[in-house]
């Protein structure tokens, strides 16, 4: 299965994660939504949008999980979903309708529980599949790993890192024939600030 391919999105927000560099704005939204009694609702649920009241379901499950479900522009669809896993107010996985078009298509990773987002993933052309993957990998808040499916095939062709975690890129790969195989490499090999490329020899004509 691919990387990108996630069964979540296909039954069923555009984030600002756009590559490297400080995503504060996203993730001080996120923190909002997971402060605990915030909202009235336990430490679950969006803000409400000016002029309308947040819905939410809630359940509590009998493996100490909690699952809500809210709408939060008043349209009858669900624009957040939220799993908390140890139910302490602050879920580990949110589903996001990102443009209100009561579809899910974004999802919020939360993995070590601290109520900062550690990876976004999200559907920007609503076909049910993921087309990027953003990850902070050591939770300085800015985005060190990005896969992209930029052609929309449902194969990554894109992969940035950030290795030295300074905000900049320092390794871009490239499939340019669709095959799911790195073409091209650019990276900074001698630190001078100028990205080198670098043929892959291996890679299918």
């Amino acid at each position: 299965m691919s990387e990108l391919d996630d069964p979540t999105l296909t039954e069923d927000p555009t984030t600002e994660h756009d590559g490297f560099g400080s995503s504060d704005e996203s993730y001080e939204h996120t923190s909002d939504t997971y402060t605990p009694d915030a909202y009235g609702h336990d430490g679950y649920g969006p803000e409400s949008d000016p002029g309308h009241e947040p819905h939410s379901i809630v359940q509590h499950n009998i493996d100490g999980s909690t699952d809500v479900v809210t709408d939060h522009d008043g349209d009858h669809y669900a624009d957040l979903v939220q799993h908390d896993r140890d139910s302490d107010g602050t879920p580990e996985v949110s589903y996001v309708d990102s443009n209100h078009d009561g579809r899910l298509d974004t999802i919020l990773r939360d993995y070590d529980d601290d109520g900062n987002v550690d990876q976004v993933l999200a559907d920007t052309n609503q076909d049910g599949r993921i087309d990027y993957v953003a990850s902070d990998r050591n939770d300085d808040g800015n985005i060190d790993h990005l896969v992209v499916d930029s052609d929309y095939n449902g194969r990554p062709d894109t992969w940035v890192e950030d290795t030295d975690y300074n905000g900049d890129p320092d390794v871009v790969k490239i499939d340019v024939n669709a095959d799911g195989v790195p073409d091209v490499t650019i990276q900074d090999t001698d630190g001078d600030g100028d990205p080198d490329p670098v043929v892959n020899p291996y890679a299918a004509s």
